[in-house]
């Protein structure tokens, strides 16, 4: 049996370890997170009762839903209200220096992180804290209430905008080769394949308690954005591979708000079409999207350099209602499916990751089968991607098994259908994240006196414990309401595309059923989810 700081160092097994060794006291004060030697908290999941009340809600709102829903479908614009009818709010964002203020927060508390992950002490160290159990939690509610805002304020876009402006103000390149990205790699899989990187390194290697590990991952993604905008022309990395961007792009067309044109018209007889090439004082659209074409959140960095490059004043920042792009979507790409279910699979894996029976079969694996804890832990993630893939595309074939008429291949189906796991996929990635944030987030409190470790205790809280925000009765309801409200979303998703593809009611009807099943079943595992005791660390 492994010793208890055994456990701790090696975080294939560190559950395991922690129960037979009987150990629990939450997160020690002014703690970054798990350290050699200290325990951690063991949360409870959901109560039974709300688990199977859960389940239920999903199975009914499944059916009523779509038995309610007659028709042919049509499109519907919806209802926008214009933020820049506001003008205060339009002067500001007008201002040429804009930009730069709007990251000014975001790029000194990343400097912080680095600064404290390098320079600090690793025991008591905010880096981990600050990234793990703040911004990436707080990055998905973000994105659920602002869409793609927080490219608008990235640190790594506002450094490598001033490495290659050369400027506070302007962000025209006066530094950079300009030449266009591979076309080979003008697509989601690179950004697919960082995601899945950095889980296995998140997950696998422990990085979320490791202030070092955190600050050399955030210095790689600057090393990355700065060296990409040197070579390549505009901000080809945040269109193509920065992971953040693409995960908050597909999440931000569910977002209520978004960035367009006022009229599709004056774009297409504007002359100089300085929103798109820009001018001297403006890049034009840094990820190359033309607003009187695009229609739809998931490359648009909310960065409003259109705002303030249109000539015409023809340029919106609208409220609109929730899950509209997804709604209204007519034209299907694999890159944003296969992110869609990746999507769902790697936040139900790092769930998993926290549970007994995560620790029971990684055990059972290793013992039987004498592979390392590396290899096991990799083959186990390997199979948390390739089953949702792989059940989805049986239930895409069963559909067309059902549609013989309809003439729709099984790709098709496949593709279109994907965009439906959506919500599905941020719901519940906004109920994992409530725990996290809830329940770990006052941990920052100690921290802020003593961010690196040092000993100091600037505002008097160094030290101290605070209680959780939330208590787990609030917790759990929250949680299974968001896992809920997805499933609703991705039923109305599906019963549009269904619709779309299958004129034929009939016909749309059947080819829901094995989709709409197995849409059932991935909820249903994420209400299981919730419903298992976790083990309670920084993270996603």
């Amino acid at each position: 049996m492994a010793d208890t700081n055994t456990a701790v160092n090696d975080p294939f097994c560190s559950f395991e370890a922690y129960l037979s060794n009987q150990v629990h006291i939450g997160f020690p004060a002014g703690s970054g997170g798990l350290q050699p030697g200290e325990a951690f908290h063991v949360m409870p999941g959901i109560p039974t009762w709300m688990a199977a009340t859960g389940v239920v809600l999903i199975v009914l709102v499944s059916h009523l839903l779509v038995g309610s829903r007659q028709g042919v479908d049509r499109p519907r614009a919806g209802w926008r209200i214009n933020l820049l009818s506001f003008a205060g709010l339009k002067a500001l964002v007008k201002r040429p220096w804009f930009p730069l203020a709007a990251q000014s927060i975001s790029l000194a508390l990343f400097l912080l992180v680095l600064s404290a992950g390098i320079f600090g002490n690793p025991k008591g160290n905010i880096a981990p804290v600050l990234t793990w159990t703040w911004w990436w939690v707080l990055l998905i509610f973000f994105v659920l209430g602002l869409g793609e805002a927080f490219c608008m304020v990235c640190p790594w876009e506002a450094m490598s905008s001033l490495i290659t402006s050369l400027s506070l103000k302007s962000r025209v390149k006066r530094l950079g080769f300009e030449r266009p990205w591979p076309k080979w790699a003008r697509n989601l899989y690179p950004a697919i394949a960082l995601f899945i990187l950095l889980t296995w390194f998140e997950l696998g290697h422990d990085v979320t308690h490791s202030p070092q590990a955190t600050a050399l991952m955030g210095l790689a993604m600057v090393a990355m954005a700065v060296l990409a905008a040197i070579v390549f022309e505009k901000r080809s990395f945040c269109r193509y591979s920065c992971l953040v961007g693409r995960i908050t792009g597909l999440y931000a067309l569910f977002s209520p708000v978004e960035v367009r044109s006022i009229s599709t018209e004056a774009c297409l007889k504007c002359a100089t079409k300085d929103c798109y090439r820009g001018n001297d004082t403006s890049t034009g659209c840094p990820t190359g999207l033309f607003p009187g074409s695009f229609n739809e959140n998931s490359y648009c960095t909310m960065c409003t350099e259109c705002v303030r490059a249109c000539p015409h004043d023809n340029m919106a920042i609208n409220l609109r209602p929730f899950a509209s792009d997804l709604l209204s979507k007519t034209r299907f790409r694999w890159d944003e499916a296969m992110l869609a279910i990746v999507l769902l699979a790697l936040t139900s894996f790092h769930g998993l990751t926290m549970t007994p029976q995560w620790t029971q079969w990684n055990h059972r694996l290793r013992v039987e089968t004498g592979f390392g804890p590396e290899a096991v832990f990799t083959a186990l993630m390997i199979g948390m991607l390739v089953a949702p893939i792989g059940l989805f595309w049986l239930a895409a074939r069963l559909a067309r098994v059902l549609t013989r008429g309809g003439d729709v291949p099984v790709a098709r189906i496949f593709q279109a259908f994907a965009y439906a796991l959506v919500p599905v996929a941020l719901f519940y990635h906004l109920a994992h994240n409530c725990m996290h944030f809830f329940h770990e987030s006052q941990n920052l409190l100690p921290l802020l006196s003593d961010p690196f470790g040092w000993g100091w205790n600037l505002f008097g809280t160094a030290g101290r414990t605070y209680r959780p925000w939330l208590t787990m009765n609030t917790i759990w309801y929250l949680q299974i309401i968001a896992i809920v409200i997805g499933h609703v979303y991705g039923v109305l998703v599906a019963d549009r595309v269904a619709r779309r593809l299958f004129p034929d009611r009939r016909l749309a009807v059947r080819c829901l059923i094995p989709l709409l099943a197995t849409m059932v079943l991935y909820s249903a595992f994420s209400v299981w989810l919730i419903a298992q005791p976790m083990e309670m660390r920084s993270g996603m």
